[in-house]
């Protein structure tokens, strides 16, 4: 549940998103605003033609009730006929026409002569608004309820000239009519909606549409953000395929494209200078490795020497011989291996990933180093766990072990402890070196890792070593970190690297 909602909200912030919700408000407000606009103005007609035809039939009525009224001013009808005619018209009025719910005559004094409710015979009008308006001698409406039900209340004047015999009051339900209204702003409601729905469909699909380039684009700097090596992001393949536009979005794409390859050019001249670079620092620390490999080639020289002349000028029996050549065997031995060990070490460097044993690689690199704990008072311990294949290139990633340990070694001064531990967390390879020497100032920790920073005599350190070294591990995904021991003990580094999965 929580995964979902993290996905909704970073969908909120996306370009397509925000687009989405962008249109969908505003398809919202004018589909809202245009249904309002509709009904209203539907509503307002539904209203004028129902008091139309109210007023038409207030008109008929008028006609026909003022002639009557006329015979009985004459002496054609009396006031009893009067009265059964008035009657006789209502009940015959409210039969041919449903809607009508209540009539009633009035006189000039307000009294009921005549009604749709018997009960009321004689009675005083009870809506003054009505009788007032009657009094003025114009036709009026208004909305009102009779017996709970919405009506159309008309009060027509039985009047010819300034004769006035009073009026007719009339209740037309608008039952129908509120029907038609509900009915008509359903079916806008359900357009409405329709509508909505509809134009959500567009726009989802024009949003898709217009961020799909830049989603592209995206992905390849989230590629190129990702890997250190460009030649190396897959995404990059794709920016042929990107579609040529003449609007803004493709200014973006070409402005994009140009960038990458500034990127490509500037990553293919930062490899040449690094592997420049890596070479140099290699060969200075051939350099430093040089006085302690010729003691250790000089030793066994001297003894191949020296069994030469015994087996040359000396006088030997058979066993004495033998020993003369095993020791000649022995010796010659061990410089092949210093010398090919030396050899792997300092040749060309060319980037070669694949799965290393990270544990072998280290038990290499401190044969080669050998020579200063043996002639010095300083002692080398390993605590190497078992590791999964390491993605590395073991030329690089030497000469960054290689530069740690000599730092190492040169920091104790003669004598100490070298600590050298590899362990497995959480699918990465964590291998620790720590010295005894007097640690890292506190003030400079935070600088070892810049090009040229060093606290060598000139000429004994190019301030590269570290920087190269951090360099070459994040080129493998990995970490370096530095830190001093607890009390002043010396110092420790920490290399991370990512295992390869089997």
């Amino acid at each position: 549940m929580r995964l979902l909602f993290r996905r909704a909200v970073a969908w909120l912030f996306t370009l397509q998103g925000k687009f989405i919700i962008a249109a969908s408000v505003c398809s919202i407000l004018f589909t809202t605003a245009g249904g309002l606009i509709i009904i209203s103005r539907d509503v307002a007609q539904y209203r004028q033609n129902s008091i139309s035809q109210g007023r038409a039939i207030a008109e008929i009525s008028r006609l026909t009730l003022t002639n009557v009224m006329v015979y009985n001013e004459l002496g054609m009808m009396d006031d009893r006929d009067l009265k059964d005619f008035l009657d006789y018209f209502i009940i015959q009025f409210m039969q041919r026409d449903p809607r009508v719910v209540h009539m009633a005559v009035i006189d000039t004094a307000g009294k009921i002569v005549a009604s749709s409710d018997i009960k009321r015979y004689g009675e005083l009008y009870d809506d003054r608004k009505s009788l007032a308006e009657l009094k003025m001698l114009e036709v009026t409406s208004s909305t009102g309820h009779f017996n709970g039900k919405s009506v159309l209340n008309i009060s027509v004047p039985l009047n010819i000239s300034s004769k006035s015999w009073g009026g007719l009051c009339i209740c037309i339900s608008t039952a129908d009519v509120d029907e038609a209204i509900s009915k008509r702003r359903k079916e806008i409601t359900l357009i409405a909606a329709l509508f909505f729905v509809l134009s959500l469909l567009i726009v989802r699909v024009g949003a898709k549409i217009l961020a799909k380039p830049v989603i592209q684009l995206a992905g390849i700097m989230d590629g190129i953000k990702n890997n250190v090596d460009l030649e190396q992001v897959e995404v990059l393949h794709d920016i042929s395929r990107l579609q040529a536009r003449r609007d803004e979005l493709g200014r973006l794409q070409n402005s994009f494209l140009w960038m990458v390859q500034r990127l490509r050019q500037a990553d293919l001249e930062n490899k040449k200078a690094m592997e420049t670079l890596i070479q140099t620092e290699k060969m200075v620390s051939i350099g430093q490795l040089a006085s302690g490999v010729a003691h250790e080639i000089n030793n066994p020289l001297g003894g191949i020497a020296l069994c030469f002349d015994n087996l040359v000028n000396g006088k030997l029996d058979e066993d004495v011989r033998n020993e003369h050549v095993e020791v000649i065997n022995e010796s010659l031995q061990k410089i092949r291996k210093i010398v090919a060990q030396l050899l792997h070490f300092s040749r060309m460097t060319v980037k070669d990933p694949r799965p290393g044993n990270i544990n072998s690689l280290i038990r290499r690199i401190l044969l080669l180093l050998n020579y200063r704990p043996s002639e010095r008072r300083m002692t080398i311990h390993t605590e190497l766990a078992d590791l999964p294949p390491v993605m590395m290139d073991e030329n690089l990633m030497g000469q960054v072990l290689m530069n740690i340990l000599t730092n190492a070694l040169q920091a104790m001064d003669g004598e100490g402890l070298l600590t050298i531990r590899t362990e497995l967390r959480d699918s990465f390879a964590y291998i620790s070196i720590e010295d005894t020497g007097p640690g890292i100032a506190p003030d400079i920790l935070p600088s070892i890792f810049e090009p040229f920073f060093t606290t060598k005599p000139v000429g004994d350190g190019t301030g590269l070593g570290l920087s190269i070294s951090k360099s070459i591990v994040e080129q493998h995904g990995g970490a370096i970190t530095a830190e001093n021991l607890p009390n002043g003990r010396g110092a420790r580094f920490i290399i991370i690297i990512p295992v390869t999965e089997v």
